[in-house]
């Protein structure tokens, strides 16, 4: 078992309406410093109607049941806002790739985070993201990646099961592919 801290970042993204990123470190690991110091670096790829909320308080969880254990509190609150161009497309960006190096059940363990929406300037003429946007996001992904601070969790079979686990993130990217997000809303 490994206890986990859960930071749940909330999105204000204008059209498309908010959204959430999550986010698990070890116990004890406060990662709102890295969180701020990654969405600072990324805000000018976001138009100005995108805002993210970095919280000062969390879940605890245990990693094997999913089970909430406790609560987190500390950390440092922030609010970053998009610095981008105004023009984007609702729901339309990029991903971060978080890379374990770890096999579970024959299968490498991934973890995403998605981008979106990213600003219009921010595409290239071949429809994928552009170089100076790739960049910027490549570059901050591969520092918290790096950072030894992030885990991917990998769910719990059932809601009753016990054999949930969690791996350390080694390092972060961006593919030069483009990704939206579908809403259930209507």
């Amino acid at each position: 078992m490994v206890a986990m801290q859960r930071t749940v970042v909330l999105w204000a993204t204008g059209a498309g309406g908010p959204g959430v990123s999550v986010f698990y470190s070890g116990f004890g690991v406060d990662i709102t410093t890295n969180l701020a110091t990654y969405f600072n670096a990324i805000k000018a790829s976001f138009p100005p109607t995108v805002s993210w909320q970095i919280p000062t308080s969390g879940d605890e969880v245990d990693d094997v049941s999913g089970a909430i254990t406790g609560a987190w509190i500390g950390g440092t609150a922030a609010s970053i806002v998009g610095t981008g161009s105004a023009q984007y497309f609702a729901g339309t960006g990029a991903y971060a790739r978080w890379v374990t190096g770890a096999v579970h059940n024959r299968r490498k363990v991934y973890g995403r985070t998605f981008l979106c929406p990213l600003i219009n300037a921010g595409a290239d003429s071949d429809g994928t993201i552009g170089p100076a946007t790739l960049g910027t996001l490549q570059t901050a992904t591969a520092t918290l990646g790096s950072a030894g601070v992030l885990r991917i969790w990998h769910r719990p079979t059932t809601t009753t099961s016990n054999d949930g686990l969690s791996f350390a993130v080694i390092s972060g990217s961006v593919p030069d592919k483009t990704t939206s997000l579908k809403t259930r809303r209507s």
